[in-house]
């Protein structure tokens, strides 16, 4: 399942938060859940919502989460339990 997880645009993501700690710590927090061996798709939904909640983030965060490739890679998470 690792070659089928799309990347983070974390490049952009950062550049969107402006340095904001909070953005920082909430797209590191994701990212870390994200990128882990086995991912918890609850963590991952819980992390989603806090960077969806900062106002620089929402847009570009958005665009990426709603993708068909990363709906389909956190559907395949919720499947199979992992």
């Amino acid at each position: 399942m690792e070659n089928d997880r799309p990347d983070v645009p974390l490049d952009d993501l950062h550049a969107a938060a402006a340095d904001q700690p909070e953005a920082a710590a909430a797209l590191g927090a994701f990212h870390e859940e994200y990128s882990s061996d086995n991912p918890d798709p609850a963590k991952l939904e819980a992390h989603a919502a806090r960077v969806r909640a900062l106002p620089g983030l929402v847009g570009p965060f958005e665009r990426w989460w709603l993708d068909p490739h990363v709906q389909a890679f956190v559907a395949e998470l919720n499947a199979t339990g992992l």
